[in-house]
């Protein structure tokens, strides 16, 4: 790391804040949130309006003419900033060797029981982070974060494989059952958070279709949501869906079992998805998984109208 309040410090902080999502974020709101105060407030005064200025030209932003101190308070804010936003800054910043290895997210992987080997694919992140992986080659949980870090090494990362490592890094579990199907209490990744997961990423009529389809009353809005999407366009988001299913049961095997044997049963399938703790994601992981196990495909309908069919409707 640079000297502390040294030019090459100051560098550093310019190079990290350019681009960065927190460069037009007021500094003194900046700095309540690491426990330091700035004098000056407005919407302009932003980590923005100071790195434009070298380390020298700094000295003479007015505000801060002879203000040393001030400008050390400023370069405090910056620092502890990245600091917290950027927990893992010690593997991607640019001063350090890059032969250095540090192996704390596998400690945090470790220590949380998370597989190392979890398929990349099984992620949930946005459809552009999901292609950017799957063309740079990236097939695991640990490689996902390999990629994120020699990637940060290189560019201002942003969007949510940032917040995904961030959320590593902090351990938080806010954060990290947004992306993996993480059961809290008992730790591990569990096939009814993952069916969970499919659930909420599923737009917003299919979901009501399928609340609908089981027999949960929609209010008139919600109805009128439902009807927006054609059944040709409900068929693929759930054909999708079913493909992720499919590849969750090639890793949990063993809870896969358990699920078709509950849902070939009449046993309660909703209780199986009581841990994803969302009344309405529950009922609409359970009608998936009465899919999966409960229909033929030799039925000859559309996946909706066999989901129908289930309900007898």
């Amino acid at each position: 790391m640079p000297e502390k309040y040294s030019a090459e410090e100051w560098e550093h902080f310019r190079n990290r804040f350019f681009n960065s999502m927190l460069n037009d974020t007021q500094v003194a709101a900046l700095g309540q949130n690491v426990g330091v105060s700035w004098p000056f407030k407005g919407s302009d005064e932003t980590p923005a309006k100071y790195i434009e200025f070298d380390f020298e030209e700094l000295q003479s932003v007015p505000g801060l003419i002879g203000k040393k101190t001030r400008i050390k308070k400023l370069m405090d804010i910056l620092r502890e900033t990245l600091a917290f936003d950027d927990p893992f800054s010690d593997m991607v910043d640019i001063f350090e060797a890059e032969s250095e290895k540090d192996d704390a997210f596998e400690r945090i992987l470790a220590k949380l029981e998370i597989p190392s080997l979890y398929p990349a694919a099984l992620i949930h992140f946005s459809a552009e982070t999901e292609e950017l992986l799957k063309a740079e080659g990236v097939e695991t949980l640990i490689q996902t974060i390999q990629f994120g870090q020699n990637l940060a090494r290189n560019v201002v990362m942003g969007g949510d494989l940032k917040s995904f490592l961030n959320g590593l890094a902090h351990t938080d579990m806010a954060s990290i059952v947004k992306h993996l199907p993480y059961r809290r209490n008992e730790r591990n990744l569990h096939l009814a958070e993952a069916v969970g997961l499919i659930a909420r990423d599923l737009e917003e009529p299919v979901q009501l279709e399928l609340l609908s389809q089981a027999g949960v009353a929609l209010t008139d809005d919600e109805e009128a949501i439902r009807k927006r999407a054609s059944q040709v366009a409900l068929d693929a988001a759930l054909k999708t869906a079913m493909l992720r299913f499919d590849a969750l049961c090639v890793w949990f095997t063993d809870e896969a079992a358990d699920l078709e044997l509950i849902c070939t049963t009449n046993g309660s399938v909703e209780r199986h998805f009581m841990p994803i703790d969302e009344p309405r994601r529950e009922r609409i992981a359970a009608t998936l998984a009465r899919a999966k196990f409960g229909i033929t495909e030799s039925e000859g309908r559309g996946l909706l109208g066999k989901i129908s069919g289930l309900f007898g409707r």
